[in-house]
C-alpha cells in the first residue's frame, strides 16, 4: 500500500468516526472534527462559518423533533503530499415534519479535508444536497 492509499483508508476512517461520534449526540465531540475555519454549506441556506457558528447550528439540528442523521464514506482521494483530500459519501436523515410525520431523506456529501498541526483530518467543508437513492456512486458500492 503506498501512501496515498493508506491515507484514503485513514480518511474513510475518520469519516466513520465521526458518524459514529454523531450519533451520541454529544456536540463538542461532533464539532471536534471541523476545523476551526470550516465552512457548512446546508441544502437551500446561507453558509454556516466557523466553529462557534457549526457549533450551534449542530445544537439546533439535534434538538429537531426526530432529528437523526448517519452517512457512510463512499470514496476518498488525497492530494499529493497527503495532506488534503475529499470524499464522497452518502447520508440518511429524519426528522418530524410539521404534520408530525417521520421523514427520511437521502441525501449525497462532499466532504474536503486537511491535516492539522497535530496530523489529524480536520473536515474544511461540507456540502450536501438531496439524492433520489440511498446510494451515491451505486457502481462503486
Amino acid at each position: 500500500m503506498d501512501s496515498s492509499e493508506v491515507e484514503c483508508a485513514a480518511l474513510m476512517q475518520t469519516s466513520r468516526d465521526w458518524a459514529r461520534v454523531s450519533a451520541t449526540g454529544d456536540v463538542d465531540l461532533i464539532v471536534s472534527f471541523w476545523a476551526e475555519d470550516a465552512v457548512v454549506l446546508p441544502p437551500d441556506q446561507s453558509a454556516v462559518v466557523g466553529k462557534h457558528a457549526i457549533r450551534e447550528y449542530v445544537r439546533q439540528s439535534l434538538a429537531m423533533p426526530g432529528f437523526s442523521l448517519t452517512w457512510e464514506p463512499e470514496q476518498a482521494v488525497i492530494a499529493i503530499g497527503d495532506d488534503l483530500g475529499y470524499i464522497v459519501e452518502r447520508n440518511r436523515s429524519t426528522l418530524v415534519d410539521a404534520s408530525g410525520t417521520l421523514l427520511t431523506k437521502y441525501g449525497k456529501v462532499t466532504t474536503i479535508w486537511r491535516k492539522d498541526s497535530a496530523g489529524q483530518w480536520k473536515c474544511v467543508v461540507d456540502i450536501w444536497n438531496g439524492n433520489p437513492s440511498e446510494h451515491v456512486l451505486s457502481s462503486r458500492t
